[in-house]
């Protein structure tokens, strides 16, 4: 198993945090802003945003949250409710989201979920199931945030979301959720043996122990949960001199008479704390003990983001203003030719990247400005397309920047089934006769944690350029290449915290093309 993520939930109604018990008598709690980066700077995972009443009034409210929030915060977040179109899932991605949970649309146009995955990676598209059992014991598909019955079989759902192209799927229990009795772990483990991707577990945690057992009994590749955070938060906020109390904090006080005694309030390093100590592999963020965002102003520096087409443009634009640093986003070939430091991002398919290149003509300016020395960093599919070849549905040449291959991560047995894709957290490590100093890692600390999104690896014909490996499954793959003045990271280093920002000021701000290692 990979490192468990634990991802507080966020209900939204308009401007509003809300929460509610079993996805009624939703109560306001306060600014989703403020919480969201209580919990990145407390060790979160990810962020669940999720508009509660958006498929009912057919619209998405979230996109003006989702920007605030993108500014301050550097780890990845999903936005449900009200997802209907590809321009809805488009709109969003744009405005800082990294992955969209489809429940309500997925169920009246199935579509949705393949040409989303189709447009995006499957990556992008986390199948959201709200299940309800029945008294025979079957499980029920709900929609309209638990409103309405589908008459779909959960588990044969859960399956044809995954073969509509969802790369992920979040299974809330409506039963449980808000209740603080638990997760349902005989509805997750089910679905979980059943399919080959990450399976979010949601709804129902009251105490740290029911995160450990729906991740050992469940099976959960990743945990969800709101109330045990939010009143945590709330409780230390209330302590704090000068709070000015916000929301419905009588209800919070009393806790309900469905909540009392039930739910005890735990911080993220609580429970990833308790995780730990039941031998739950967890990733521990450095950002919990207080770290310091460091910001270094430069610019004079033309660091141009080049755009092909495809996604992860904008997470990574906002992180590198967090630096001081404002990007070039552009197609343009002589501004392209002309830059200081080149980006190369991509979410999405290897064949369409290469073909939108092609198409833009984009691919000689690429080549002519590594040629003549410009340092370039390729994140993600755009690490891939460094290489001469894919595999990916067929063989397709790249640029060629760095002589290797792109191949599919090798599948485990089955009683040791690893999920594809790796969404997570990740370590990353120094191999064998290698140094970082001076490069792109210097400020690095073997062993650090970066967040991974993806389905195929990097193969370098030359050791050489392998900068960092990482494990999953049976696959000790490259997950960090170098030659000359190239760089690619495998894993999205905007939503990978402090650590991942410090990977952009050493790429921009200190000179690393005049390392040789070919």
């Amino acid at each position: 198993m990979t490192n468990v993520r634990v991802i507080p939930r966020l209900d939204i109604k308009g401007p509003n945090l809300v929460k509610g018990i079993r996805l009624e008598g939703l109560r306001v709690l306060g600014k989703p802003e403020d919480f969201a980066l209580n919990y990145y700077k407390n060790g979160a995972d990810e962020l669940l945003y999720i508009d509660v009443v958006a498929s009912l009034y057919e619209r998405n409210n979230l996109r003006e949250i989702v920007e605030k929030t993108a500014k301050k915060l550097h780890i990845p977040m999903t936005v449900g409710g009200g997802i209907r179109t590809i321009k809805d899932i488009k709109e969003i991605l744009r405005a800082g989201a990294d992955k969209v949970a489809i429940n309500t649309a997925a169920v009246k146009n199935p579509k949705i979920i393949t040409e989303g995955a189709n447009a995006f990676g499957s990556q992008c598209i986390v199948g959201s199931i709200e299940a309800k059992k029945k008294i025979d014991g079957t499980y029920e598909a709900y929609i309209d945030n638990g409103r309405e019955k589908t008459g779909k079989d959960v588990f044969e759902w859960a399956k044809e979301l995954v073969d509509l192209g969802a790369g992920e799927l979040l299974i809330t229990s409506v039963d449980k959720e808000g209740t603080g009795k638990g997760y349902d772990n005989e509805l997750t483990a089910k679905i979980s043996k059943s399919v080959n991707v990450p399976v979010i577990a949601c709804g129902g945690a009251g105490k740290i122990e029911d995160v450990v057992d729906v991740i050992k009994k469940g099976k959960a590749d990743a945990v969800c949960a709101a109330s045990l955070f939010h009143y945590n938060y709330l409780d230390s906020l209330r302590k704090e001199e000068g709070y000015d109390e916000e929301g419905n904090v009588e209800f919070l006080k009393t806790k309900s008479q469905f909540l009392k005694g039930m739910i005890t309030p735990a911080g993220i390093m609580d429970v990833k704390s308790e995780m730990t100590n039941a031998g739950i592999d967890c990733r521990i963020d450095k950002r919990a003990n207080g770290t310091k965002d460091l910001v270094k102003k430069n610019t004079k520096l033309k660091v141009v983001v080049i755009d092909y087409g495809l996604c992860n443009l904008f997470s990574i634009e906002k992180a590198l203003k967090h630096i001081g640093v404002y990007p070039i986003i552009t197609g343009d070939e002589k501004i392209i030719e002309k830059a200081d430091r080149l980006i190369l991002p991509g979410v999405g398919a290897f064949a369409e990247a290469m073909k939108n290149m092609r198409d833009k003509k984009l691919i000689e300016p690429i080549k002519k400005a590594v040629e003549k020395g410009t340092p370039l960093l390729g994140i993600c599919l755009g690490m891939q397309i460094l290489m001469d070849e894919s595999e990916e549905f067929g063989k397709h040449p790249g640029l060629g920047l760095i002589p290797g291959k792109v191949i599919r991560f090798k599948m485990s047995e089955e009683k040791n089934k690893v999920k594809i894709p790796q969404i997570g957290w990740n370590s990353i490590n120094v191999p064998e006769n290698t140094t970082w100093n001076g490069s792109i890692l210097e400020k690095v600390d073997p062993g650090a944690f970066f967040y991974f999104v993806h389905s195929y690896i990097v193969v370098p014909e030359n050791k050489k350029n392998v900068l960092a490996t990482t494990f999953y499954g049976k696959d000790n793959f490259c997950s960090v290449v170098r030659k000359n003045n190239v760089f690619g990271c495998q894993s999205h280093p905007e939503r990978s915290g402090e650590v991942g920002l410090n990977i952009y000021r050493q790429f921009i701000f200190e000179n690393n093309e005049g390392i040789k290692n070919d």
